[in-house]
């Protein structure tokens, strides 16, 4: 034999096992899908983005994934979409979605999170909490909101395109459109404030540079005015020209006079000579001539020697303007160098402002969201597709544990009792449903035991005549109100699953009264209540849905045949003996 026709002949010794694990698990998806989720359904809306990176940022995160497999712009779009998940930008918006809430339902903010912050003891996630840390500690209702919004929110981008696509899921629809949009709009601020934040931190960075720059200028400026203040100069080079040209003034006139100097000697030193021996007025004439070139001789020589000092003073001045050079063009050079620097680091600042407000991120919201018109959440066919997925596995699992099926060596014959009862007796007023329930009022047999009928059942009795309609057809609405005032305290609610019987002891009329109001307490309630008259020949048995059936006038071989579970309302003249199969709500009329 095959594998195949071996895992067949195991299936199909199991066949009944699995086919209730895969019925059971779809139909236990079907209905929290339908019953539970639905109850709390979820709503997506989703806005896009256009996010333009600029050339600095392009080329900044292209060097970034440089030898992977990611492209720079993806990984900007990812960036950007990212802030949709940060703390800082949902904290904002679900203060200011709770506020909103508040102010809609007309109450303060304290009071509107006390009224919706009432934990359920019996939540998934607090037993989940309290099986994995053993405490399951109260998380106030803004942590609660802020993960929530976390995690419906999801960011998917669009692939060879810079479109951005966020989307949130929420209770309903007008929230959850809200909150896109106040993500998108909270995306495109942070990371327009982030580029000017970084802008502005570069440019505080280039100012400070550039305040300690011109500190450090104003200092050297003043340190060379004070330097030429003390030796009474404003440039020196100026300074040190007219020095040397004074010194050469002095020098060339000093050179004149000492030749003049030296002319005036000679001629003095010469009259001198010629002044002995000569005659009386020709001495005189000497003498005359040598009593003006003598002072004039001496003037000159006087002449020299200031000329000597004075050059002597100016070569001092020099030296000690030679002295000061040094030191005077170093803070000059110093200062030069730092106006430099001021200049350079000003057009800096100036080009970052500017460009700081130019070339930031452009991001644009192309498409708004809008509420759905339809939920996305829960998937009603997928969800109970999944649960039959989930059957089959677990059908599966079960297969591989337990094997196939043993086969049973003998079986046991069970059969009904020969013995054919009675037939109900003919009645204008009495058509039983056939064919009867086998299970009810007669014995079965399993091998030589016989199972007889349980013992007696208990019947209760309203303790008072309910009166009869006024017409004595049928009741009005107001009468009908009063009996059912009457006898409701009584019934209490009459089951809505399952099968409702109305008859009466041998009398159609109080069967019919009866029947009506029954079925007035039990049809608001049920729906899909099919109503069932057992009185037509052609009558149907009840199926498995809620069923109401009227027997009209029977009898206790009728209501032998009625299934044990069922809720029997019977109307009789008198007490009823404990004969009846099955327990019974008794009620009697008065005209």
């Amino acid at each position: 034999m095959g594998i195949g026709a071996t895992y067949l002949r195991i299936v199909l010794s199991r066949w009944r096992l699995l086919s209730a694990i895969v019925v059971a698990c779809t139909l236990a998806a079907w209905g929290v899908s339908t019953f539970y989720l639905a109850a709390r359904p979820k709503f997506q809306a989703a806005a896009r983005l256009n996010i333009t990176p600029t050339a600095e940022e392009l080329g900044y995160a292209t060097h970034f994934v440089r030898g992977s497999t990611f492209d720079g712009g993806g990984v900007l779009l990812g960036t950007y979409g990212e802030f949709a998940h940060t703390r800082p930008v949902v904290a904002p918006l679900v203060d200011h979605w709770m506020a909103d809430q508040a102010r809609a339902a007309s109450k303060d903010l304290p009071t509107w999170i006390a009224a919706n912050s009432q934990p359920n003891p019996l939540s998934p996630s607090r037993i989940w909490a309290i099986l994995n840390y053993g405490e399951a500690p109260i998380v106030p209702l803004r942590e609660q909101l802020i993960a929530a919004l976390v995690k419906g929110t999801t960011i998917e981008t669009v692939e060879g395109t810079y479109l951005l696509r966020l989307s949130v899921e929420w209770d309903d629809a007008a929230s959850a459109a809200w909150f896109a949009n106040a993500l998108s709009d909270a995306i495109i601020a942070r990371a327009v404030r982030e580029s000017r934040s970084s802008g502005q931190q570069l440019a505080g960075s280039l100012e400070q540079r550039l305040d300690a720059k011109r500190a450090a200028l104003a200092a050297t400026l003043r340190q060379s005015r004070d330097l030429k203040s003390s030796i009474g100069v404003v440039d020196v080079d100026r300074q040190k020209q007219s020095l040397l040209e004074a010194r050469l003034t002095e020098q060339a006139q000093l050179t004149t006079d000492r030749a003049t100097l030296d002319s005036a000697k000679s001629q003095v030193a010469a009259l001198r000579r010629q002044a002995g021996g000569k005659l009386s007025s020709a001495q005189s004439v000497l003498e005359q001539t040598l009593a003006v070139e003598a002072p004039r001789a001496a003037g000159l020589e006087r002449s020299v020697a200031i000329r000597q000092a004075r050059i002597g003073q100016l070569d001092r001045q020099i030296a000690s303007l030679g002295g000061y050079e040094d030191r005077i063009k170093a803070l000059d050079d110093q200062a030069a160098a730092l106006q430099q620097e001021v200049t350079a680091l000003t057009e800096r600042v100036s080009f970052s402002q500017t460009d700081n407000l130019s070339n930031g991120p452009r991001i644009q919201l192309i498409e708004r969201a809008v509420p759905p018109l339809t939920r996305s959440s829960p998937k009603v066919f997928l969800n109970t597709a999944l649960g039959f997925v989930a059957g089959c596995a677990l059908a599966a699992c079960a297969l591989l544990l337990l094997g196939p099926a043993i086969p049973r060596e003998a079986t046991v014959e069970v059969e009904v009792e020969a013995e054919v009862e009675p037939e109900t007796r003919a009645s204008a007023d009495v058509h039983p449903i056939r064919p009867p329930a086998p299970a009810m009022g007669r014995p079965i047999v399993a091998g030589n035991t016989a199972l007889a009928r349980a013992p007696a059942t208990v019947h209760h009795l309203f303790p008072h005549p309910l009166p009869a309609p006024v017409d004595g057809a049928t009741y009005a609405a107001a009468e009908l109100a009063a009996v059912i005032a009457l006898v409701e305290p009584w019934l209490g609610a009459l089951p809505t699953q399952g099968t409702i019987a109305v008859g009466a002891l041998d009398d159609a009329q109080a069967a019919q009264w009866l029947a009506q109001i029954a079925y007035a307490m039990v049809r608001d309630r049920a729906p899909n209540l099919r109503v069932v008259d057992a009185t037509r020949p052609d009558a149907d048995r009840p199926g498995g849905g809620p069923a109401f059936l009227y027997l009209g006038a029977t009898d206790r071989d009728a209501l032998d045949r009625l299934p044990r579970d069922t809720y029997l309302l019977l109307a009789a003249d008198g007490p009823v003996s404990d004969e009846l199969p099955i327990a019974a709500h008794v009620v009697r009329f008065h005209g």
